[in-house]
């Protein structure tokens, strides 16, 4: 048995698929791949059709996604387009939609080699025919076998703040579009951007107050995703968390999967990855968990469970 591999959000590994499944009482048909760990994994068919997968094959996957309770989400290769590359897409048609200022925002969709559609944000549209032209589009992304595209001279425009940077902003207003709430911040160069209310309106702010926030990452159409610095807890620093409750389930394959939940400063419910040892014990139930916060999501402390066997 391989030593334990922990997995990380952007690591590729390659996984073997050896068998197919239909999921108890849906007709969702999934690949159960085997891991570099010797574990196995869902893939679910649908998202895929166009890889021609089959059972006995080998394929490189990307940790697209690891939740609280460490449950794997994989994203293989596509077969043809690779993340970072540009492409030449033939032109389709153009439209246009309103952005959180309600302003226009150019779209051109675009067709691939399998005959697929995507949107890919542009900044004008003179000089395109669409059933003629071409854009060579950055492949983004690929979230269940979907492309995420983007023009790099468009988003090299916008992307004047640096990703992982914390940079000062002022909360311009409160505004609803595409029935979310949101905040409107405004940083130092001029440029304005959006914070989904729902998911900070424990933080307090107030509309004309400033705020530090790290600039996340960048979407295809230039708009970065933004997390405030959190009013309390420290990115590195340990912390008491109360207790709620340890919860198990039994997957597919006969796995037990556990996961704890505890409450924060703001009383929200916070999910994580509980030890051996903790799941072993008949009965679990101490008054707090000490944690590692590892980083923030959408206003959530991401935790790391430090506790100790006493």
């Amino acid at each position: 048995m391989p030593d334990e591999i922990i997995y990380k959000e952007g690591q590729r590994f390659q996984f073997q698929i050896t068998n197919k499944l239909v999921l108890p009482g849906t007709d969702e048909a999934n690949f159960i791949l085997l891991g570099p760990d010797q574990k196995k994994y869902l893939l679910p068919e649908q998202y895929y059709e166009n890889y021609h997968l089959k059972v006995g094959q080998t394929i490189t996957c990307t940790i697209d996604k690891v939740n609280c309770s460490g449950k794997i989400f994989l994203e293989p290769d596509h077969p043809y387009y690779k993340i970072g590359e540009r492409y030449d897409f033939l032109v389709l048609r153009l439209a246009e939609q309103e952005n959180f200022l309600g302003r226009t925002q150019l779209i051109a969709w675009v067709r691939d080699l399998h005959g697929l559609e995507w949107s890919c944000p542009i900044d004008k549209a003179e000089d395109i025919e669409p059933g003629y032209s071409y854009l060579a589009c950055r492949v983004e992304r690929i979230k269940k076998g979907e492309l995420i595209l983007s023009l790099p001279a468009m988003t090299n425009r916008f992307t004047s703040l640096k990703a992982g940077v914390i940079y000062s902003f002022k909360l311009q207003d409160i505004k609803t579009f595409e029935n979310e709430e949101f905040y409107v911040l405004k940083d130092t160069i001029g440029n304005f951007h959006r914070l989904p209310l729902l998911h900070y309106i424990h933080y307090g702010f107030k509309p004309g107050q400033n705020l530090e926030a790290m600039v996340v990452k960048y979407k295809p159409n230039g708009e970065c995703v933004i997390e405030p610095v959190h009013p309390f807890y420290k990115i590195g620093e340990s912390y008491s968390f109360k207790y709620s409750s340890l919860q198990k389930t039994v997957d597919l394959f006969g796995r037990v999967e556990a996961v704890i939940t505890v409450i924060d400063l703001f009383g929200q419910e916070i999910r994580v990855k509980p030890q051996t040892w903790q799941t072993q014990l008949d009965t679990y139930n101490p008054e707090t968990i000490n944690c590692l916060v590892q980083n923030f999501r959408k206003g959530r402390p991401v935790l790391v469970n430090i506790e100790e066997n006493k």
